[in-house]
């Protein structure tokens, strides 16, 4: 079980209604993508972060870990927008001479790239917020109260069941490649992760139809029926994201 999941079990709001956290993360968002203030956005950082650290009691490290992996890709992203290459110095704020150009950032673009990088940091965090409050199969349960189509839906959770198949199948090969030292040097770990890769989908195809078969024998039909947990809707937490998202647009209004 990876680490996402493993915490959406085992937080501390598992038990609040889905509906509830999804109003509360997909609502924070819409407010986020509509209004063009990163004091919003950040804001928006810290009042999720908060709630995931705080109330579900997800471990500081496992978070800061999961923090950093978009961290990466918006900084190669923000970058592009933030460095101006031109010719003509007074354009830039700061900067440097190559050559015939310069590089460096000026005004417009650097307050693009900050609005960018916050906008899509708080996104982050907000689905954070969900994923790691919410187990796969209560989000499966909102998109059919929603009236998402119910192919969608089971693809969904097809689709998440077989995340799993493809990661044990391939730490099964794994530690069967490491007991014969497959992994003792550098040329045998080319070598084994070759072979681990190519025989990874054919292994991946047999779990699959054996899956397949063991539904048949069980009348599977094309639709997958599953005990659901029974939720109540809390007065309090309504109010509190209710206020929250009022908050938050008042916030961007002011600002």
């Amino acid at each position: 079980m990876i680490s996402i999941d493993h915490y959406a079990y085992m937080n501390r709001l598992k038990q609040i209604h889905p509906m509830e956290k999804f109003a509360l993360s997909m609502g924070t968002l819409v407010i986020c993508m509509f209004f063009k203030t990163w004091l919003l956005h950040f804001s928006v950082i810290a009042f999720m972060s908060f709630l995931i650290l705080y109330y579900a009691k997800i471990p500081f490290k496992a978070y800061f870990k999961l923090m950093l992996v978009p961290l990466a890709f918006l900084s190669v992203g923000v970058l592009g927008i933030a460095v101006t290459i031109t010719r003509n110095p007074s354009l830039l704020t700061y900067g440097f001479k190559v050559g015939n150009w310069m590089i460096g950032v000026e005004k417009q673009g650097f307050d693009q790239a900050v609005l960018t990088f916050s906008r899509a940091y708080a996104s982050v965090t907000c689905l954070y917020f969900l994923a790691l409050t919410t187990p796969m199969v209560d989000v499966i349960w909102i998109l059919k109260q929603m009236r998402v189509p119910r192919i969608l839906t089971e693809m969904m959770t097809i689709i998440y069941r077989f995340i799993f198949v493809l990661l044990e199948t391939a730490s099964m090969m794994y530690l069967s490649q490491e007991c014969r030292l497959g992994y003792a040097s550098i040329s045998k770990s080319y070598h084994s992760l070759g072979q681990l890769v190519s025989n990874l989908f054919i292994k991946s195809f047999q779990r699959s139809q054996e899956l397949f078969t063991a539904l048949s024998t069980r009348g599977y039909t094309g639709s997958l029926e599953v005990l659901e947990e029974e939720y109540v809707y809390c007065s309090k937490n309504i109010r509190f994201i209710i206020i929250a998202e009022i908050f938050f647009i008042g916030l961007a209004i002011l600002l």
